[in-house]
């Protein structure tokens, strides 16, 4: 069995490093997207690895090890990462083998290896901005997005953006972070460091998504200063901004008719081996094109679950298994009823959420 999933992480990665590789229209999996759109997949926070040194029975080390499947974290997801024309999650974790940790209270790590989970899954993207992609100080940050560039996975956080060309179009993925220690924001600079790349690459021509690790973890409605911030990067041209930090889902805005989505909350996140808040969602951006441009943004959503488990403990919380699940019918539902409701007390929250139906 492990020599026909080293087989499918190989041909995956083989794929997605074609797409990254060459000027022109993005071609992994084995359908993309829409012809005349670019859709855009982004799903949450995702964390393969040990807590804290801490590999028991119930970490994601060894319930991933008992499944003996490469894309286990996105098995049930795929199908839907398969038809799109790139994904992008946020990797709160190390790969390394780096021993010295961080002073800091959570620490996150596991084996070079686990960079084949991504093309397995067929997601090409990770973003590193955040507060975790230097638990094990700077070795362990090199290592980590070393080990990405050897898995083929393009990996983007402050000041390295991903460039790619998907169907003759340019895409810019910008990743920056506010978050320091576990919950301490530093907004001081990030503002104009984030306008300052959204100057240096956005054209007439292209796409820019700022990717944005902020704000405080469990508050359902982001800090005053996140919005503006949000509303600063659209007027300055950004074309959608994609938030993640809280660990839970937050609002979505639409302004001057553009997408803000402040947290996209915790999907395949081995941080917590209960999953105390389950809701999440894949957010699809799909950009129709006019004679080779792009147009706004439309959005759907997949609203899913952080874990395929039913099982619970005694206090009625889901185990997590590390494997989110997307959801139909009322399930659903509920969860797009959630983030309209967060919605709700933004300026410019949105007043209804599309359930994307199409595979």
């Amino acid at each position: 069995m492990l020599n026909r999933y080293l087989l499918i992480a190989l041909l995956a990665a083989y794929v997605s490093c074609s797409c990254f590789a060459l000027a022109g229209p993005a071609v992994h999996g084995h359908e993309k997207g829409r012809a005349g759109a670019i859709v855009l997949s982004f799903a949450g926070d995702c964390t393969f690895g040990t807590v804290n040194e801490d590999d028991s029975s119930i970490r994601f080390p060894k319930i991933y090890a008992a499944a003996h499947q490469i894309d286990y974290p996105f098995a049930l997801v795929r199908p839907w990462f398969v038809r799109d024309d790139l994904t992008t999650v946020n990797f709160e974790c190390t790969l390394t083998t780096a021993a010295k940790p961080a002073s800091k209270q959570w620490k996150f790590k596991g084996p070079a290896s686990y960079a084949t989970i991504f093309p397995a899954g067929s997601v090409e993207a990770v973003g590193l901005a955040n507060n975790h992609s230097f638990d094990y100080l700077k070795q362990g940050f090199d290592d980590t997005a070393a080990n990405f560039k050897k898995g083929h996975v393009s990996a983007f956080y402050q000041n390295t953006p991903l460039i790619t060309t998907i169907k003759g179009v340019q895409v810019v993925l910008l990743g920056d972070c506010t978050v320091v220690g576990e919950n301490t924001t530093v907004i001081d600079g990030t503002p104009a460091r984030v306008l300052a790349e959204i100057a240096r690459y956005k054209k007439p021509d292209n796409l820019v998504i700022v990717v944005m690790h902020w704000g405080s973890e469990l508050d359902t409605v982001p800090i005053t200063w996140q919005q503006a911030m949000g509303h600063q990067f659209i007027d300055a041209g950004a074309d959608a901004v994609v938030g993640a930090h809280p660990h839970v889902l937050q609002g979505i805005e639409q302004y001057k008719g553009k997408y803000i989505a402040y947290s996209l909350g915790n999907f395949a996140f081995g941080g917590n081996s209960l999953a105390r808040h389950p809701e999440t969602m894949i957010l699809r951006l799909t950009f129709p094109l006019f004679d080779g441009q792009p147009g706004k943004a439309m959005l759907a959503v997949v609203p899913c679950l952080t874990t395929s488990s039913t099982q619970k403990n005694k206090d009625g919380v889901l185990l997590n298994n590390y494997q989110p699940i997307p959801l139909s019918g009322a399930a659903a539902k509920k969860v797009t009823g959630l983030v309209l409701s967060r919605s709700a007390s933004l300026k410019f929250g949105i007043k209804k959420l599309d359930i994307a139906h199409e595979l």
